[in-house]
């Protein structure tokens, strides 16, 4: 099978050179390297062309966006340019571990069901050292190398498996209608949800890449705000995103009982965007029917996602202790 990794950089220039030795000094080597900068205005761009010159390396490359595109579209745009049977996706700021790509090549051919996979990770800090309690959220603490197989009903709503740790067949990339969804979820969540309804999304329960902690992250943003909410904005874009992604998933579905499903998921953000435009108290009231709704969605959080609504709606934004 042929290997490609699609990297996507923006303003990396403080941890791209040990992300690109990580996939540099892999035990199996990828067929190829593309690369995606989303018009950076630092030392990115030089640091990845001298990274390759440095090593002759003829099968990797870099373009530069002519505009800003965010990093979902960076990476759909990295992805379309990958040849590759199997494509892995690869931040600009994490570390690999150096059998990344033989092991999920391993997994991937032992069990040819699989359609996109990833691994379990742990979490870095700026100095590459473990962070204590690291781990995938909403999975169980395995790390014996088992294969887990993800639903496509357990996506509904959230994203809790991360792009970095992911690769995928090429398969895919026929159905990764470039919706952007940069807002709430993201194209880790896409690609799963689509491997799961084309085919099988799974994890292997070993660690295999190494996530980096730190304030410039994009997907940390929102862990590290010290008032209860973010963007109102954002927030009425993202649920208006995820509303368009699933009705394009739920037109995938061959299962009925998952296509309901995602329908009715869609008809709950529906009525929370309702809301969310028009303030009136009665549509968030009417809402408090659909807690159990909220809970599942949203991974136990229903209470605080639904509360969070209304501050959303009505600006109500104290600062919280963390």
């Amino acid at each position: 099978m042929l290997v490609s990794v699609a990297v996507a950089t923006y303003n990396g220039e403080r941890f791209i050179l040990k992300q690109l030795e990580s996939i540099y000094n892999q035990t199996e080597a990828a067929d190829e390297v593309v690369i995606c900068d989303d018009c950076s205005t630092d030392n990115t761009v030089k640091i990845c062309k001298d990274f390759i010159e440095k090593h002759s390396l003829s099968n990797w490359r870099i373009s530069v966006n002519e505009k800003n595109s965010g990093y979902c579209l960076n990476f759909y745009g990295a992805i379309e340019k990958c040849i590759g049977d199997v494509i892995f996706l690869a931040d600009q700021d994490d570390e690999w571990h150096i059998d990344k790509i033989e092991k999920m090549l391993e997994c991937m051919k032992k069990f040819p069901d699989i359609t996109v996979l990833a691994s379990r990770y742990n979490v870095i800090d700026e100095n590459s050292d473990i962070i204590e309690n690291s781990g995938v959220t909403y999975l169980g603490d395995v790390f014996d190398g088992s294969v887990e197989y993800l639903s496509a009903e357990s996506f509904i709503g959230c994203s809790y498996v991360r792009g970095f740790s992911m690769c995928f067949k090429k398969e895919i990339k026929q159905f990764l209608k470039p919706i952007d969804l940069k807002s709430l979820l993201s194209h880790d969540w896409y690609i799963c949800m689509l491997g799961a309804v084309t085919g099988k999304t799974a994890v292997l329960n070993t660690v295999l890449t190494g996530y980096r902690y730190h304030y410039d992250n994009v997907s940390l943003s929102d862990m590290t705000r010290k008032t209860f909410i973010g963007d109102p904005d954002k927030r009425i874009r993202g649920i208006g995103e995820s509303i368009e992604a699933h009705r394009y998933i739920a037109s995938l579905m061959n299962d009925t009982h998952d296509r309901d499903a995602v329908q009715r998921f869609v008809r709950f953000e529906e009525k929370r965007l309702r809301f969310l435009k028009t303030k009136n108290p009665i549509y968030w009231l009417s809402l408090a029917a659909h807690l159990r709704q909220y809970a599942r969605y949203y991974k136990g959080k229903g209470l605080r996602v639904w509360l969070g609504d209304l501050a959303y709606a009505y600006r109500i934004n104290p600062k919280i202790h963390i």
